[in-house]
């Protein structure tokens, strides 16, 4: 790939230009100029190297007035026993050698007469950077001080702006303590081992392999990541070096991340520690991190991150506001997008909010979103957009209810993901922590230092986030065994076939794992804390049409293990045997409710007008995280003190509420000993006998 016109220019047309200049001003000179080696000055040309770019410089024009209170003046007449040498012995400069073929063009040129002072018009990085530095007034004179002519303050002052060019074995020099270069393309690429401190990758290129030409990076892309870590260094402490750009950028970003500098060219919106800090307040075990999209680096488009995080789990989107607030959410959920890209699809998940900073001052604080459907994060096709309950085209991403948009205008969806939509109830601000953020009205605050709902962010980045160890189960061995044992099946040895937070939420990890098992035990954690149980004798097995519903009718039993029912135990919910029906959809395919709209994956549970399904699995969601449960109030058992609420129509739920949404779920088979299927066949027959 060709480098950018302009490097191209500066280095054909300026590099040829000045070099004729040079050898009539060299000709013109009573010295021996053209023959200047090392740090010595010839007349008025030194020989120096430039990042492994060696030139005759018009060092002599520098002595001009105008030019010789300048650094670079001043540390090249009279600090140039100070500076790094390559290995001829030459002055090293660890600059970019573009700037000085640059300048040595402009000095040419001011000699001939043809300009009277160096103007930068619209020169291109780096040369804007290090004109600033080198062309800075210096505090101190060209010529060696008599004694008491020259401050010790100044000179300390030109060391502190100098002091990077000057070797590290000088006191007040911060140059490091050799010369390093590599060979790319045929040609030399030189630096400074102080340039390569914090590029461990980069420094082991040039230190245990430097004898190796680089063969797989063009010198041009190799040339923009040592510069950018020589800016780095050279760049005052805080300052933000802008990562350096060219017509192939895929290749840049590959290079850069296989030396080891991407990192540093777009840093996370987050330092290490508020990021691990973060990461903790999650809920994950040892959280492990893997950054999937940054705007900074990626672009701003909804597109370019959809096609990064589609199929990653555990979703973490920071989103830098402005100078002072940043925020975050997190959605425990793997992403797809709808087949049709015009429409949408919803993820219903744990979802958490926070304030990272800005809102509540220092430290991050969470945000409490309800334990409804609110818990979940809604995508659009990358044609479409996500609508409002209202059906009104809103925004590419609704997090948390409608708390966080991305892709949201004052006018309605875009594409521009810096364009969002958040709100927060002031009444769900924590009352343990001071608000000192933007209202936006009498109801609502902004997490993002606005007074309105739409504000324009600066950049946003979403990492994947998962936990290093296993999930926890969701009861003990000696919970499951009673629950097992409450089944009837006391003989039967309980095998995990599937557990959502280990295998993912999609349907097709749930039928994959399960197959054609049947006797399955199905264990329930809610994310408000109830646990609920489903014994069935059936099984899950999806019908072969992908878009159609199977249904078999079995033994069900429901059970509240705890949360439902006031005291411990495990309390089970009785069924009459015509209300026992299981539906499976598809993977494409949904089953229709009472009313026959499609609403979910699987029902267990006779749906009529009273009690549309006993128990629903991917219930309006695109994946099976989020439930309904619904049971008659006369189902309950008269013995147990019902602790949750039962509504107008005398329909009660064990779970926190009819909807929900899951922490975790696991699927056991239920393996009998010897004789236990005889038993239960006969069982079967004879209830079914005298219920007919």
């Amino acid at each position: 790939m060709r480098p950018p016109f302009h490097t191209c220019f500066i280095f054909a047309f300026l590099s040829f230009s000045h070099t004729c200049e040079l050898k009539q001003f060299e000709a013109a000179s009573s010295t021996r100029s053209s023959q200047a080696t090392g740090g010595t000055m010839s007349g008025s040309v030194t020989q120096i190297n430039v990042g492994g770019y060696v030139m005759a410089f018009p060092s002599g024009v520098l002595l001009r007035e105008g030019l010789r209170g300048t650094c670079v003046a001043v540390l090249l007449h009279r600090f140039d026993e100070w500076m790094h040498k390559d290995a001829d012995g030459t002055i090293f400069i660890d600059a970019d050698p573009i700037y000085f073929i640059w300048l040595c063009e402009k000095l040419c040129r001011l000699k001939h007469g043809w300009v009277d002072e160096i103007e930068m018009f619209d020169a291109v990085q780096p040369i804007p950077f290090y004109h600033d530095m080198f062309f800075a007034e210096s505090p101190i004179a060209i010529d060696k001080p008599t004694e008491d002519s020259e401050s010790p303050s100044a000179f300390r002052s030109f060391i502190a702006m100098m002091g990077v060019f000057i070797k590290s074995s000088i006191k007040g020099g911060r140059g490091g303590a050799e010369v390093l270069s590599v060979t790319v393309d045929g040609r030399t690429v030189a630096t400074t081992d102080a340039t390569l401190t914090k590029f461990d990758t980069l420094n082991d290129r040039f230190t245990k392999y430097g004898r190796t030409p680089i063969v797989d990076v063009s010198a041009h892309h190799f040339d923009l990541i040592v510069g950018f870590a020589r800016r780095c260094r050279l760049s005052p402490d805080g300052a933000v070096v802008p990562p350096p750009t060219c017509a192939d950028q895929d290749e840049l970003v590959r290079v850069s991340e296989m030396y080891g500098v991407l990192e540093a060219m777009y840093p996370n919106i987050l330092a290490n520690d508020v990021l691990q800090t973060l990461l903790e307040m999650l809920g994950k075990k040892e959280p492990k991190r893997l950054c999937l999209f940054k705007s900074s680096l990626q672009g701003s488009s909804y597109a370019s991150m959809a096609q990064r995080v589609v199929g990653r789990r555990g979703l973490l989107f920071v989103i830098k506001c402005d100078d002072t607030n940043t925020i975050a959410a997190f959605a425990d959920t793997k992403l797809q997008l709808p087949a049709d890209p015009t429409s949408q699809l919803c993820f219903c998940c744990p979802v958490s909010l926070f304030s990272v900073c800005g809102a509540f001052g220092e430290g991050i604080t969470k945000i409490d979103v309800p334990q409804d459907h609110q818990q979940c994060v809604r995508v659009a096709g990358t044609q479409g957009a996500v609508t409002t309950k209202d059906g009104v085209p809103w925004g590419k991403v609704c997090i948390a209810g409608g708390r966080l948009w991305l892709g949201s205008g004052v006018d309605g969806p875009t594409d521009d993901l810096l364009r969002c939509h958040q709100w927060v109830e002031k009444k769900k601000l924590p009352a343990n922590r001071k608000s000192v953020g933007k209202k936006i009205d009498s109801e609502y605050a902004s997490l993002c230092g606005a007074e309105t709902h739409d504000v324009a962010v600066q950049r946003v980045e979403v990492f994947q986030v998962w936990s290093a160890v296993p999930a926890d189960p969701i009861v003990s061995d000696n919970d499951l065994r009673a629950l097992v044992d409450a089944t009837g099946m006391t003989d039967a040895t309980p095998k995990l076939l599937y557990k959502g937070e280990r295998d993912g939420w999609g349907p097709e990890a749930m039928f994959n794992n399960v197959g054609d098992a049947t006797d399955l035990l199905l264990l329930l954690k809610d994310l408000g804390g109830p646990i609920i149980a489903a014994h069935i004798e059936g099984g899950l097995t999806p019908p072969p049409d992908p878009t159609g519903v199977a249904m078999v009718r079995c033994p069900v039993s429901l059970f509240s293990v705890c949360g439902a029912f006031e005291g411990d135990g495990i309390t089970k919910i009785d069924l009459p045997n015509g209300e026992q029906p299981v539906w499976v959809a598809g993977t494409q395919g949904a089953v229709k409710n009472v009313m026959c709209e499609p609403v979910g994956k699987v029902c267990i549970g006779d749906m009529i007008h009273k009690a549309p399904g006993r128990l629903w699995l991917g219930f309006e969601s695109a994946d099976l995280r989020r439930c309904a449960q619904w049971l008659l109030k006369d189902r309950l058992p008269a013995d147990k003190k019902y602790i949750g609420t039962i509504d107008n129509e005398g329909l009660a739920s064990l779970a926190s509420s009819f909807n929900f949404t899951l922490a975790d779920m696991e699927i056991y088979t239920l393996q009998p000993s010897a004789g236990w299927h005889w038993v239960s066949a006969v069982a079967w027959l004879m209830m079914t006998s005298r219920s007919a």
